[in-house]
């Protein structure tokens, strides 16, 4: 079942529970209803990571970052992962989903490159991104970005990078997590 919005619970709650002078509020609908309740507001998400540093060739095109690990344990069955293709699916619509990225990347010997990542959805871009500079040759530095999206329906997301000149970059400490947000509405 999808999770219910605040608001279906709002309404669940006033035809659920009358004031009760006919005797209708039963346990089973005070159980229904708190169970509903706590799948509301549960956290839940599912991750992909990779922790070692592992080189990847980088284009002047998006590719998806490739994670070497993912965690599906504390998706409660809302999302699937897949760390070789990059991937995290959203398996039900109806949610508003945080997304947290962060990495470590070492340059590659040349200097001034810029990398920028994107959040794709069902392969298409949405306008989430960021970009890093590097002026430095082998230098490390960190990236994190932090989105918010909105989808009606079961989704696909995924990690791109492209770079200004094709390249091989080291990634390390490089976690993407999805987590479901609980909101009012998901009309």
């Amino acid at each position: 079942m999808a999770r219910k919005s605040l608001n279906e619970m709002l309404a669940d709650l006033l035809t659920s529970f009358p004031d009760n002078n006919t005797k209708f509020i039963t346990p089973a609908i005070l159980r229904t209803y708190f169970d509903n309740f706590i799948k509301v507001i549960r956290p839940s998400y599912a991750l992909l990571r990779r922790d070692t540093g592992v080189a990847q060739a980088v284009t002047t095109v998006d590719t998806p970052l490739v994670f070497t690990t993912s965690d599906v344990t504390a998706s409660l069955g809302e999302y699937t992962a897949n760390a070789a293709i990059g991937e995290i699916a959203r398996v039900d619509g109806g949610g508003t989903v945080n997304f947290t990225f962060t990495a470590s990347i070492s340059s590659p010997s040349n200097s001034n490159r810029l990398l920028t990542f994107t959040l794709y959805k069902n392969g298409v871009a949405i306008p989430f991104r960021q970009s890093q500079s590097f002026n430095v040759a082998n230098e490390t530095l960190s990236l994190s970005f932090n989105a918010l999206h909105f989808n009606a329906t079961a989704a696909t997301y995924s990690m791109r990078v492209q770079s200004s000149v094709n390249e091989t970059f080291t990634f390390s400490n490089m976690v993407l997590v999805a987590q479901t947000i609980p909101v009012n509405s998901y009309t």
